[in-house]
């Protein structure tokens, strides 16, 4: 039996935190891969532009080239319409009958699990596991059944990096250099 995380997100851009989140999940849940799950139309952030699917999907694959225990799963982008966290997780107990899946977030969205599209059904198919946040203590409904894991200290935020991006200001230690120069290089985040 595998132990298989699953780390979703916008990923827009995706950054060093990521990568924090997924070694560390890896290390310390003593997981088998970690699979990075980009969503492909986010059922919460719908009304803002973001950078395109595909771009998101490139700049993801430079986050991940020299991890042999990361990947990146499709699933988001080959089903049409939001996506949901509970259907993912549907799909991935198909492809993973036998497996242990581990829902990997950060300990800022426990509280909001109890929002989240059908919770039950989605404590009931993977166990959740939440990285440890800066002067963020966890609650919620769903806080109890929580697996904590720590990360190094990452105070990063794709929000943070689009806006340090619009001033023009550095983000080469917030992601990876592949990443910087593909945003650099195709213009992303920049003011229309």
């Amino acid at each position: 039996m595998a132990r298989v995380g699953i780390l979703g997100g916008t990923f827009d851009p995706p950054h060093n935190g990521h990568i924090g989140i997924a070694k560390a999940a890896l290390k310390e849940l003593m997981l088998d891969k970690v699979i990075f799950v980009p969503a492909c139309v986010p059922p919460h952030k719908m009304k803002r532009c973001v950078a395109s699917a595909e771009d998101r999907l490139i700049m993801l694959q430079l986050v991940i080239n020299g991890y042999d225990k990361f990947e990146i799963s499709r699933i988001e982008f080959d089903r049409p319409g939001p996506s949901y966290t509970v259907d993912t997780l549907t799909e991935f107990r198909q492809i993973y009958p036998r497996d242990e899946l581990f829902l990997l977030i950060g300990a800022d969205n426990i509280a909001e699990i109890e929002n989240w599209y059908e919770p039950d059904r989605i404590v009931g198919l993977a166990k959740i596991a939440a990285a440890n946040r800066p002067n963020f203590s966890s609650n919620g409904a769903y806080a109890d059944i929580v697996i904590p894991f720590t990360m190094p200290p990452a105070d990063i935020s794709s929000t943070a990096i689009r806006q340090r991006i619009k001033a023009e200001l550095s983000i080469t230690d917030l992601v990876p250099p592949g990443v910087e120069s593909y945003i650099l290089e195709h213009r992303l985040y920049k003011s229309k």
